[in-house]
């Protein structure tokens, strides 16, 4: 009898601890793979959730090849799966993607499929593009991964669709440039306004858009003034032509000589950047009869072939 009292609760102390231990395992994660699958059945499996959008659980397994079996066959492949898995799953993982398809190409650089790998780098990259009047950093490494796969994989099947958006980039990149050109005529900024319009015309020669560029120049040119930084150096040319270091040093005569150099020099200069004005607005009338903004490059030589007074009052 006393026996059988001492192994109940013996039992039961074994039953608690038994099931306590039970309860502690189910709540861990998935198991560690215990090397009963080959990668071969691990790539079968990876692919076969993937399929039915079970991303997470896919590459649970893509991981395991990684971690577990670097030296197996099927490795490269799980590597270029990893990308996969992040690009197909949506946009928002792109990032990701991106850092796996690189992994790819460094562990694989002559690879293949390394082809399609950059082929889709560069269209994370694309996807992440913003409008015209944004940061282009994205457009730029777009082109960039566009132009790498175009030249070192030239026989891809990737390649016509690379170089269909690589001119999209450009056309990108321009637009860019010239709503910057934009932006600094509206701001009265006109000097940084025709250093950015003419890079615009000088590196993006097939993609600008030349009907707003050149009519935005011409704004640019017939709205310009003389620089301070000119008539600065003016003043010390004359300076040193007298041999006087500082202007408060000069006479009457030479005071009078002084303001009548630089009067000139800035009519000269602005003569100049009307008749280059004149140049851009022309341009654009005789190569684009029918745009709209040709009627309002007619007006402007209009104007500017009347009186400055006129002029003056619109700038």
């Amino acid at each position: 009898m006393q026996l059988r009292n001492l192994a109940l609760p013996l039992l039961l102390a074994t039953l608690t601890v038994s099931g306590g231990l039970a309860c502690k395992k189910s709540t861990k994660g998935p198991k560690k793979d215990d090397g009963s699958r080959t990668a071969a059945q691990l790539m079968n499996e990876s692919s076969a959730l993937m399929k039915r959008g079970k991303w997470e659980e896919g590459r649970r397994l893509l991981r395991v090849i990684e971690e577990q079996l670097p030296g197996s066959a099927e490795f490269p492949e799980a590597k270029l799966s990893l990308g996969d898995s992040f690009f197909f799953q949506g946009s928002s993982t792109f990032p990701e993607a991106l850092v796996e398809y690189q992994s790819f190409l460094n562990y694989f650089p002559r690879h293949e499929k390394r082809d399609l790998a950059m082929y889709h780098v560069a269209l994370c990259h694309y996807a992440a593009i913003e409008n015209a009047e944004r940061d282009q950093a994205e457009t730029r490494k777009a082109l960039e991964s566009f132009q790498n796969l175009i030249r070192e994989v030239p026989g891809s099947p990737y390649v016509v669709d690379a170089k269909t958006k690589t001119i999209q980039c450009w056309r990108r990149l321009a637009e860019h440039e010239l709503m910057v050109g934009v932006h600094y005529v509206n701001s009265y900024n006109f000097a940084a306004a025709e250093r950015r319009l003419k890079g615009l015309l000088e590196t993006y020669p097939d993609y600008v858009d030349r009907e707003r560029a050149y009519y935005f120049l011409g704004e640019a040119m017939r709205r310009k003034f003389v620089p301070n930084e000119i008539l600065e150096q003016n003043q010390k040319d004359f300076l040193a032509k007298v041999g006087k270091e500082d202007i408060s040093k000069l006479d009457k005569a030479e005071l009078e000589q002084a303001k009548t150099g630089i009067e000139k020099l800035a009519a000269d200069e602005i003569a100049k950047y009307r008749q280059e004005a004149r140049s851009y607005f022309q341009k654009l009338v005789e190569s684009y009869p029918n745009s709209e903004w040709t009627a309002r490059a007619k007006d402007r030589l209009l104007e500017m072939g009347q009186t400055h007074v006129k002029e003056e009052l619109d700038s």
